[in-house]
């Protein structure tokens, strides 16, 4: 997608310095910042830190973290840079599908080449699935005043590029249809807020950020025809984990009749994992919950408490919406009715 005109993408390989190259998300919407590194740990804890977030993007990052892992450490690779890459986040499926392709390729004795060769073709397999799953989200995104809800960021900075659920959005701008966005703040990271609007304005579609307690109004109101969010986890029953917020909307999108859908490429979904139930469900620090930064008239990017002191704070990072609350789940191979 663009960036002041210019095409790019979450995460990728730097050909010239031999380097993985994102985009350090936690300075966003403030700060347009690309960050490379040539040592696999710094890749890891960009993960960790959330300098690079989003399923797929998580994946992609871990398939380059893991390729440059082979070609500075190929004695430590199944050892150590497995398991570390593995216990960087646990809650994404996609960190442990990436890992798995590239301890398949690992196990074939390749080339560092080779290696990059297929960490690029993971990262190129996960962007033309959100292409094809866009082509369907936009049919059914066109409806009514074409006023759609997302909730945290699914966009291309989450999925490498397109997005999951901002996939259809984008497909309907460049089809020339107005699609409208409400975009939920999302806290306590602020992701829609920060990232998505972020977003959507760098492609010139209209939105609103909302707070997240709002969402439930808009519905009441009759001013939301659609609502579309990503996922981290899909379990075989159609459970899906997703960002802390999610399950209420889908309980409010119920009482209102509005359709609601998930998008997420087949990377996503767990079949090994039978209900929401088995999915592990990250607790995150209190600091997300209790502080905030952001960026003061002169410029200046600040960090502050906005808790009393000494408060402790709940913080699980995402939720579990039943599949029963859901119209539907799109991937690249097409609409899963739930």
């Amino acid at each position: 997608m663009r960036v002041n005109g210019k095409s790019c993408r979450a995460v990728c390989w730097h050909g010239e310095s031999e380097s993985v190259e994102w985009i350090e998300q936690r300075l966003l919407p403030h700060q347009f910042k690309q960050v490379s590194s040539r040592k696999p740990e710094d890749v890891a804890i960009a993960i960790e830190s959330m300098q690079v977030r989003g399923a797929p993007s998580i994946g992609a990052t871990a398939a380059y973290g893991l390729a440059l892992a082979w070609q500075e450490d190929e004695q430590g690779f199944f050892t150590h840079w497995l398991p570390r890459f593995r216990a960087t986040r646990p809650t994404a499926i996609n960190l442990f599908h990436a890992c798995d392709t590239m301890q398949n390729c690992a196990e074939e004795s390749p080339t560092a080449a080779q290696m990059i060769e297929r960490a690029q073709a993971y990262a190129d397999a996960e962007v033309a699935a959100n292409q094809r799953m866009g082509q369907t989200m936009a049919d059914l995104l066109a409806v009514g005043e074409r006023r759609i809800l997302t909730h945290c960021n699914a966009g291309w900075l989450a999925a490498v590029d397109w997005g999951t659920a901002t996939s259809g959005i984008y497909q309907l701008a460049k089809a020339g249809e107005s699609p409208f966005v409400w975009v939920d703040e999302t806290r306590p990271r602020l992701q829609g807020a920060r990232l998505t609007a972020w977003e959507l304005n760098q492609e010139g579609i209209d939105c609103r950020i909302q707070a997240d307690g709002a969402a439930a109004w808009m519905m009441a109101q009759g001013k939301v025809d659609a609502i579309v969010v990503g996922a981290d986890r899909i379990a075989a029953n159609g459970d899906v984990a997703n960002k802390i917020g999610t399950y209420a909307l889908s309980l409010a999108a119920k009482e209102h009749g509005v359709p609601m859908y998930v998008a997420a490429p087949s990377s996503t979904f767990d079949t090994a994992c039978l209900t929401g139930k088995d999915i592990p469900i990250e607790q995150r620090d209190d600091d997300e919950i209790c502080r905030m930064d952001g960026m003061n008239e002169a410029g200046e990017l600040h960090d502050v408490r906005i808790a009393a002191a000494g408060v402790r704070a709940n913080n699980p990072a995402f939720d579990v919406t039943p599949s029963a609350n859901l119209t539907g789940i799109v991937s690249e191979n097409g609409l899963w009715s739930v």
